[in-house]
């Protein structure tokens, strides 16, 4: 969450004027993610008592920034850890500074995992489980700008250009993708995350404490999330670079979250495609940001290679993967 827009400490003393929240002690630019400028904000109240807010700058336009306000609400009022917006004096969750939509949100506790163990798969498999219930209940909606046509269509724009040395295994790939999806069942969804990485999650200890950056959520697959989260928490790299998933933590994830909501038979014949749809999504988006931002300074660029080696494990070994789902 790199800065793109810096603000002095006056700056944020003005815009702290239109909360109850005290008064600025702290605050300091928070580094290393790629869309929204993110401050670390630290309060104090009149009585003494200490605060620590989030103060979100959000840089690229964002038509339905009043549908992340209301969604965040919702799963707030279903006690999930989310970084709801908070109101000002005059009850408005959504203010500006220097022309960018700013909210200000509770910072919440708890530490990234680096490498995560089995309780905490499956402490994050209860939690999606949880956040789709409340999301299929209040019947939120918003159409997915990355959803799987866009992906197969900007891979296939890719495959002609840059990707051309991966020819000779990624045509049949993609192929045999697309010709699943041509016919792929109407799976169950709801608003998902889409982008439920490590660094979007917080633990204390086995517990998740924190769920972040939800500009990426959109009406798609229940099951996509599933692997999303699978292609990122589950994975192991040898030394030599061999990438494998590690089956324990992944049937932990998976399981947990089938305990609340039962994946069905077209989901459990579907899983080694979606899989591969995953890892597809994110090579590509972080192939088209690679692209648009190299060589900028003070913006963070995650390898798109990551993604590659995930896609061709995923093709290679889509029987296996069934395994990895409850017996």
């Amino acid at each position: 969450m790199s800065v793109f827009t810096p603000l002095t400490d006056q700056d944020i003393r003005l815009f702290l004027d239109n909360f109850n929240v005290g008064t600025l002690v702290h605050c300091a630019g928070i580094d290393g993610g790629s869309e929204n400028t993110n401050y670390f904000v630290d309060t104090r109240t009149e009585n003494g008592n200490d605060q620590s807010f989030v103060l979100t700058l959000v840089e690229r336009p964002v038509q339905d920034l009043g549908f992340f306000i209301g969604l965040l609400a919702c799963l707030h009022q279903a006690n999930l850890p989310v970084p709801y917006s908070l109101e000002d004096r005059d009850s408005r969750p959504l203010h500006e500074i220097k022309g960018r939509p700013a909210l200000l949100q509770p910072r919440l506790p708890g530490r990234h995992p680096d490498r995560p163990c089995s309780e905490q798969c499956a402490s994050l498999g209860q939690l999606i489980a949880a956040l789709h219930d409340a999301s299929s209940a209040n019947n939120l909606q918003r159409k997915n700008d990355r959803g799987p046509d866009w992906v197969l269509n900007n891979a296939g724009k890719l495959l002609a250009t840059i990707w051309q040395n991966d020819a000779v295994w990624l045509i049949p790939a993609l192929t045999q993708l697309q010709h699943w999806f041509a016919k792929a069942p109407a799976l169950p969804q709801t608003v998902i995350h889409g982008d439920l990485f490590r660094d979007n999650v917080m633990f204390q200890d086995t517990t998740v404490s924190g769920v972040i950056d939800f500009y990426n959520a959109a009406t798609g697959w229940t099951l996509m999330e599933l692997a999303i989260c699978v292609n990122d928490w589950c994975v192991d790299i040898s030394d030599s670079g061999v990438f494998s998933i590690d089956t324990e933590r992944a049937r932990a994830l998976i399981n947990a979250y089938d305990m609340r909501r039962p994946l069905d038979a077209d989901e459990r014949a579907s899983w080694p495609y979606v899989l591969q749809l995953a890892a597809l999504r994110f090579w590509v988006s972080r192939q088209h940001y690679v692209i648009a931002h190299q060589g900028q300074a003070g913006v963070l660029i995650k390898d798109p290679a990551y993604f590659r080696q995930l896609f061709m494990l995923h093709a290679r070994d889509a029987g296996t993967n069934l395994l990895l789902l409850p017996r």
